[in-house]
């Protein structure tokens, strides 16, 4: 590219990315749903956030005890009902950009992705969350403009 010519690549913007614990990241028998640590890293190299929050309370134990702590930004109780409203109160500083969850109505509530809440052995559900991320980072960022999620 000389001098004169400008770049048209669109540079992804940085996201704040909260994954839900339970049947999400962590199945029903204590086993991480594959390929967690792959995407927090790819998300971490993409300059990302990720956030860890939970409808039960604060899970740093669970992310330290899958060796996932180093990838985590914060951790956060996440709002059952009133979703928007209740963020400040339970100490949740920002607005998240993107959410993954298995419980529909937080992903209504914020964008992001509603991950089924069973996993198989060749499980690739993560995958498709980190190829979604990568997309929803490069789309035109307007808070006056709804982006479909």
């Amino acid at each position: 590219m000389t001098e004169t010519e400008v770049s048209t690549e669109r540079k992804p913007r940085q996201l704040n990315v909260f994954f839900d614990v339970d049947n999400t990241l962590i199945m029903w028998n204590g086993s991480l749903r594959n390929h967690v640590r792959d995407v927090f890293e790819a998300l971490k190299e993409a300059g990302h956030e990720i956030y860890i929050w939970s409808g039960v309370g604060i899970r740093e134990w669970d992310m330290k005890r899958h060796n996932l702590h180093d990838l985590i930004t914060n951790y956060y109780v996440k709002p059952l009902e009133e979703h928007h409203a209740k963020l400040e109160g339970l100490g949740v500083p920002m607005i998240p950009d993107f959410v993954i969850d298995d419980h529909k109505a937080v992903v209504d509530a914020f964008g992001g992705y509603h991950i089924p809440d069973e996993a198989g052995p060749d499980d690739t559900e993560l995958l498709t969350v980190l190829e979604r991320i990568k997309a929803f980072a490069l789309l035109d960022h307007d808070p006056d403009k709804v982006i479909p999620r």
